[in-house]
């Protein structure tokens, strides 16, 4: 079983014309460390039509690694300096999304952990945002 825990997520992106959008979430998580990696499982629920999406947040060296599962499936793959492929499943399509991961910053603290990110996302070889994520995650006593 996991450690009780409370995630914070913040991300930015920014489109071409510039327009910046800000999303912050918070959520209850449960949190796991084995074999050299940090692993984060949480579920969000979407306002608009109710359903639940798993998340899990992977932590393990230098990569980070985000895998959603419910009416939005995706799998990203955050490696400072390196581009990854995925396919972006929505209920309206798939999209297939190259993400280039300029900087990854990883920080173990007493009580947690805390990552930043900056990437870029490209749809089709076009460019779609750049962007920035920073999580935070607090474990519970």
């Amino acid at each position: 079983m996991g450690t009780k825990a409370q995630l914070t997520l913040t991300g930015r992106q920014r489109d071409e014309a510039g327009q910046e959008t800000v999303i912050k979430s918070s959520f209850p998580a449960d949190y796991y460390e084995r074999d050299g990696s940090s692993c984060i499982l949480y579920e969000e629920q979407s306002e608009d039509s109710g359903s639940v999406t798993r998340n899990a947040i992977k932590l393990k060296g230098s990569v980070l690694e985000m895998t959603r599962r419910g009416e939005i499936h995706s799998r990203m793959v955050f490696e400072a300096g390196q581009s990854h492929l995925t396919d972006y499943v929505t209920p309206y399509g798939t999209l297939r999304l190259e993400v280039l991961t300029e900087t990854l910053e990883l920080s173990r603290r007493s009580g947690g952990l805390d990552a930043a990110l900056k990437y870029t996302l490209r749809l089709d070889g076009q460019f779609l945002s750049d962007c920035t994520l920073t999580l935070s995650i607090n474990l519970l006593p």
